[in-house]
Parts: C-alpha cells; sequence; structure tokens
C-alpha cells in the first residue's frame, strides 16, 4: 500500500530524514517511534505532501506521490491529523482515537 524508497529530507545543512525506505502492507497497524527530533513529524509531512523530499520516493497502491500537494494525496485517501493532548475523559481509547 505505501512503499517509501531512499528518502531523504535536508533543511539547510540539517538532515532531517536521511535515507529512510519502508512498506506498510494494506490492513496492517504499523508505528513510527523515535526520540524528540528524530524526524518522525517530517517523515508523516513527506508522506501525506505538506513537504517535498530532497531525494526519494513515496507510492502509495504502486503510484509515485513523491510531490504530490496534500489536496491531491487526499483525494487519493492519504491524510493526516495533528496531535491534540486534549482527550475527552468520557470516552475509550479507541473512540478518542477515532
Amino acid at each position: 500500500m505505501i512503499r517509501v524508497d531512499d528518502l531523504h529530507m535536508h533543511f539547510g545543512g540539517l538532515r532531517a530524514v536521511d535515507g529512510a525506505s519502508l512498506e506498510i502492507a494494506e490492513g496492517t497497524i504499523t508505528g513510527l517511534i523515535g526520540p524528540n527530533g528524530a524526524g518522525k513529524t517530517t517523515v508523516f509531512n513527506l508522506l501525506s505532501g505538506v513537504l517535498a523530499p530532497t531525494r526519494g520516493r513515496i507510492y502509495f497502491n504502486g503510484r509515485d506521490t513523491t510531490g504530490l500537494r496534500p489536496d491531491e494525496n487526499t483525494a487519493l485517501g492519504i491524510a493526516r491529523t495533528f496531535q491534540n493532548i486534549r482527550l475527552f475523559n468520557e470516552l475509550s481509547v479507541s473512540d478518542n482515537i477515532k
């Protein structure tokens, strides 16, 4: 479903993502973990089209989506949400995620 090949994102001299490659199969749940500053948010911004990579390719269902705008990615079914630390106490964990 999603394949990332040799993804790089540089901001001037800062290498935020340096050669990331991954495959995520349809129907799976995958987490991206790492310390602050590891490039997790940058990867999500690259996948969703908020940023265009310095180098590398992004594929969704076999289609090269590298450099598509966020609205173009959304039309394909790729979108992201933002972290919200305000949870609803009356809801379950599952319902808060939804």
